[in-house]
């Protein structure tokens, strides 16, 4: 049964109330992803700069940086292996968590008769011991896809660094006419690289946690379902990118008045920030879920998986 974005999202909602665990563990993977990026900045930072910070006045300070990175010190050499230590460590903190998370919601559609309309006691099917369970048994798909990604992304960006290069010798060898025809020519080609790129992530990752699924089997599957249902899928992400605008215009007005108000205290407004920040982020992780949760049936309805009944798995 083909579903529309509508249906999609609400048996994406209807999903995720069922298992509303799920926003609070994704919740606390963002939290901890983000201790662990600025872990990895900050000892890279400790590692350069300790030796630096009595030194003289800041020019002094940057200069002899400046000059300890163009040397590649031993120090370069462990800052950057903290660093990237750190970041693998969050990239395998993020996948299994996104593996755990996908896992359920997979499990929890496939519960459920097909059909955008269903009540949420169809879905429900977390457990802590299933989440942990789906997020050992496909971390490293998630792992694989993201690296793809990393991959793909590095490629895309070297692309528009050359369309860049030929924009800026096609404009002093040629004119502005030139160089505007060479930029509306390539700015729209690369543009939807970068749209097909970061949606079809997105529904590779949706389709990850199903059984027989692979990096590669997702990846095609992701591109099937990106060229059958373009305007579905981005519809989907529009509705919650609408959603996501309408909660930073409601948090706006927070924010403004705690730097007004403790303009004098930058200590508490810090924390009065980084309050509101954490008091954000729990809605913006709630839409993410319904996203991914009708990603979900958007791939599974496209299946011929869905147009069976068959048996709830557990990890």
């Amino acid at each position: 049964m083909r579903l529309s974005a509508l249906d999609c999202l609400r048996r994406g909602w209807t999903n995720l109330s069922a298992n509303w665990e799920l926003v609070l563990l994704q919740w606390l993977e963002w939290l901890l992803l983000t201790l662990l990026m600025a872990l990895g900045v900050f000892l890279s930072l400790l590692i350069l700069g300790a030796s630096l910070l009595g030194e003289g006045s800041a020019a002094h300070r940057a200069e002899a940086l400046a000059r300890r990175l163009s040397d590649l010190s031993p120090a370069l050499a462990l800052a950057l292996v903290a660093m990237l230590a750190v970041w693998l460590a969050s990239l395998f903190l993020h996948s299994y968590f996104q593996a755990g998370a996908y896992g359920v919601l997979a499990s929890a559609d496939r519960q459920a008769l097909p059909g955008p309309r269903r009540s949420k006691e169809f879905f429900r099917t977390f457990s802590l011991r299933d989440f942990l369970g789906w997020g050992g048994l496909y971390v490293w798909r998630y792992v694989g896809v993201l690296l793809l990604f990393g991959v793909l992304t590095f490629l895309l960006g070297g692309a528009v660094l050359l369309w860049l290069l030929f924009l800026g010798v096609g404009g002093a060898e040629w004119g502005s006419p030139a160089a505007l025809g060479i930029g509306c020519g390539g700015a729209l080609p690369m543009g939807f690289l970068a749209l097909v790129l970061g949606l079809w992530v997105h529904l590779a990752q949706a389709d990850l946690a199903r059984e027989g699924s692979s990096v590669r089997a997702a990846s095609r599957r992701g591109i099937a379902v990106l060229g059958q249902r373009l305007g579905t899928v981005i519809a989907l992400f529009l509705l919650t990118l609408a959603a996501a605008f309408v909660l930073a215009v409601v948090f706006f007005p927070l924010g403004a008045a705690a730097d007004s108000l403790l303009s004098g205290a930058p200590l508490m407004r810090a924390l009065v920030r980084f309050l509101l920040l954490l008091l954000q982020s729990l809605p913006n992780t709630l839409l993410a879920m319904v996203l991914a949760g009708a990603l979900v049936a958007l791939v599974r309805s496209e299946t011929s998986e869905s147009r069976r009944y068959p048996e709830v798995q557990t990890a």
